[in-house]
């Protein structure tokens, strides 16, 4: 616990050396001191605990636009690079080998992309398959209401000196071979292999899937 009654007034003297002239509270200490240093101490609170403002879409205020744009664009082209990998990757060998292709080069594709773009970039889910995906801490709404009423659109967070945007996935019928809920069994065990911890199948085609993260910085 951080002591506030042992706040000194002065920087190198003690409560009892409280300049002349300054009130003094029953126990010695500087009211004024104490008081401005309460009401950082609440601010501190405030800001840690409160929630970041978020807006749907096309909602955003204008001055969160421009980075909301360009976390788009990075978003676009990290959709379609991933899905052209993949699909490479199911037409040489089918879905088992899309799924070792995934593990193997899906976080590589990301962070490339988000360097080709200067800015964070990212997927994750209420159901993970790769737990180097967990959501960050300004996601983790998203993520919890994934089960009860997921959005069904873009949102772009407040992040202070950037500007978050999420957008939801939803499951198309190609998913399904490596996320529906009956999958074939070499499928299942290249899931089993390179993913001992998979929590991302049994899913329906059109259900919400996770989502796709990026964080821009905010332009002026």
């Amino acid at each position: 616990m951080w002591p506030l009654a042992g706040v000194p007034t002065q920087v190198g003297l003690g409560p009892q050396f409280a300049p002349v002239g300054r009130r003094r509270g029953a126990l010695g200490y500087d009211v004024a001191v104490v008081g401005r240093a309460l009401v950082l101490f609440l601010l501190t609170i405030a800001s840690c605990g409160g929630k970041q403002a978020s807006y749907p879409r096309d909602a955003a205020p204008s001055a969160l636009q421009p980075a909301a744009e360009a976390a788009d664009l990075a978003m676009d082209v990290l959709q379609k690079r991933l899905a052209a990998r993949l699909g490479e990757a199911v037409a040489a060998g089918g879905p088992a080998t899309a799924v070792g292709v995934c593990h193997a080069e899906a976080l590589a594709i990301t962070r490339a992309v988000a360097d080709e773009h200067a800015i964070e970039l990212g997927r994750t889910s209420h159901r993970l398959r790769n737990a180097d995906n967990a959501p960050r801490a300004w996601l983790r709404p998203f993520v919890q209401q994934a089960e009860g009423q997921p959005p069904t659109g873009e949102h772009v967070v407040d992040l202070g000196d950037r500007v978050g945007v999420v957008r939801p996935l939803f499951i198309l019928g190609p998913c399904l071979q490596c996320h529906g809920p009956e999958v074939k069994p070499e499928v299942a065990a290249a899931i089993s292999r390179d993913y001992p911890n998979d929590r991302a199948t049994g899913f329906a085609e059109g259900e919400l899937r996770g989502f796709m993260w990026a964080e821009a910085p905010k332009r002026r």
